[in-house]
């Protein structure tokens, strides 16, 4: 990558070798946020176990990895603000519910930047696959 305009471009690296760096840092960021998932979901059971709704981990692509999922066999997933979140909120004592939407901010946090490392980690990747591809047809 020495042409000169790629540093125009200000990539958060300045040639392969630090792409692929900042590929390896981003998948250490990920194991770490999914960590954090796990132990915030192994909290909140924990310390709810009857909950009528509870955070859970959905492995879908739309980078929303941690959603509200209802207890029981309607494990629909949904919004805790939504109007259906208000509904399991006061179901719930005050007390709770407080406790409750501090769990909801550390996962909205903790989506975001799950999302972000996951995104910008997707398009490394697909980065480094495309120039792999096209130094083959180089040579």
């Amino acid at each position: 990558m020495s042409e000169k305009w790629i540093s125009l471009l200000e990539l958060p690296f300045r040639n392969l070798r630090e792409a692929k760096a900042q590929l390896e840092e981003l998948e250490r960021r990920r194991a770490k946020l999914q960590q954090l998932g796990r132990d915030m979901v192994q909290e909140f059971r924990e310390r709810f176990p009857t909950a009528p709704a509870y955070p859970a981990r959905y492995s879908d692509r739309t980078l929303t990895g941690y959603r509200w999922r209802r207890a029981g066999h309607n494990a629909v997933s949904f919004d805790l603000t939504s109007d259906t979140g208000i509904a399991v909120l006061d179901k719930v004592p005050l007390d709770v519910r407080r406790v409750w939407l501090a769990f909801e901010r550390r996962r909205i946090y903790l989506n975001m930047a799950l999302a972000v490392t996951d995104y910008e980690r997707i398009r490394l990747r697909d980065f480094l696959e495309r120039l792999d591809r096209l130094r083959a047809v180089e040579t």
